[in-house]
């Protein structure tokens, strides 16, 4: 059996483990330049507001007070996510962390009597221990496990146990195809115009015509909703990522030298810390910069830099500099930018490349180790209560926005 951990509503439950006086009011979770809901309490879904729908749309229901809008806090996000992943692997033999909050766990070897117990002693820890609301589904296969879940979102059920072939038809002819993992609009649109409406109907096709109509990836999901486990996700256990990026959309278009420089040093700490997080160093370096696409006056300009550390680095002020110098070398005043991120990738575990041939062995060892030791404790300040008080000095500069990228919009100031 597999299951699937969903944490209910996670952004909108994160801000309400720091203001419990969220609790039980509609509640919308911005994105980074506060211009459309990406996440909902149940409340606010209750109002009709929508996945994505723009801020300007919610603005009469803000002022009003039926509706609570807030910024987007991905560091907070992060920091509950990597706590509640770890109380899954707590309990289960394999986890593979899907995204922020969701983690398949695999129940190999437990009795299927004992999963109802294990999925409720889970979802009590994670409440107690975080105050997050976590739904479990078990059934054979990850694409079932994900339907069970939804049946238990919808049903206000915190486990769910799908394993029933006629409960399971059931509860398949019970949902919209489009709600089916893997199925996008595009692919559902095509499904519409076939006659397949829901979740049931799809696994009624015949698996040759499924094959013949979405390919590889269809079939495999035709044979999941059936009790075939072939849909593998071992990507999601590797330690190390390829690449890690951070950027943000900027509330206004921007020409302040200051504040885009404060920007990149907050973004190569950002991406640093996770660098170390997952014990890794980083080889190469990019920085962008990108004008407002609506604004054409001057152009579309967006332009780029790379540069490449040896041996490679995790600190945070070297990568830092590194970003503020390559900023610089691309940054033209005649242009306002929109849009600033920071990238690094050659991504190789830390402390297993060997030194080249003309280099001082010991000066490179001594230098390496004061970095990690300085970069561990400023990681330790910062992941306590009350953290994230280190900060590189450039972090400080705000220019003329202010701070957190924070303003206020046309409906009024969006709290952060």
């Amino acid at each position: 059996m597999t299951g699937l951990a969903d944490c209910n509503n996670f952004f909108v439950s994160c801000e309400r483990t720091l203001d419990p006086t969220l609790e039980g009011r509609a509640v919308v979770v911005l994105s980074n330049n506060d211009g459309c809901a990406i996440a909902r309490s149940n409340e606010a879904k209750r109002l009709g507001v929508r996945m994505g729908q723009p801020a300007f749309e919610l603005r009469d229901m803000i002022m009003r007070g039926e509706l609570v809008a807030l910024s987007g806090n991905h560091l907070l996000y992060r920091d509950i996510s990597l706590r509640i992943h770890d109380i899954f692997r707590r309990f289960v033999p394999v986890t593979l962390d899907y995204s922020v909050d969701e983690a398949f766990l695999l129940m190999d070897g437990i009795p299927r009597t004992a999963l109802p117990e294990i999925g409720a002693a889970i979802c009590d820890a994670c409440w107690d221990e975080e105050h997050i609301p976590v739904t479990i589904g078990f059934a054979p296969t990850k694409t079932l496990a994900k339907v069970a879940t939804e049946i238990g979102k919808k049903g206000g059920r915190r486990v769910v146990l799908l394993d029933d072939p006629v409960e399971t038809e059931r509860v398949l002819a019970s949902l919209p195809v489009y709600e089916m993992w893997g199925i996008g609009r595009r692919i559902a649109k095509r499904l519409y115009f076939n006659g397949v409406y829901t979740i049931g109907d799809f696994a009624a096709m015949d698996r040759i015509r499924v094959r013949g109509e979405f390919g590889v990836t269809g079939e495999r999901s035709w044979r999941e909703l059936h009790g075939e486990p072939c849909i593998e996700l071992e990507h999601l256990e590797r330690k190390r990522q390829d690449s890690i990026s951070e950027s943000r959309t900027f509330p206004v278009d921007i020409d302040d030298y200051d504040y885009l420089r404060s920007r990149m040093v907050i973004y190569s700490g950002h991406v640093a810390r996770r660098l170390r997080a997952m014990g890794g160093e980083c080889g190469a370096l990019s920085v962008f910069l990108c004008t407002n696409r609506f604004h054409t006056e001057r152009g579309y300009h967006a332009p780029t830099a790379s540069t490449r550390f040896s041996p490679p680095v995790s600190d945070s002020a070297v990568i830092a500099s590194a970003a503020v110098a390559l900023m610089e070398s691309i940054f033209d005043p005649a242009y306002r930018y929109k849009r600033a991120g920071v990238v690094i990738s050659d991504i190789t575990q830390a402390g297993v490349l060997a030194p080249t041939l003309f280099e001082d062995v010991e000066q490179r060892r001594q230098a390496t180790l004061r970095s990690r030791k300085l970069m561990e404790a400023i990681d330790r300040l910062n992941a306590a209560p009350g953290g994230g008080v280190v900060k590189l000095a450039t972090e400080l500069t705000k220019g003329h926005i202010g701070h957190n990228d924070g303003y206020s919009s046309s409906f009024g100031p969006v709290k952060k």
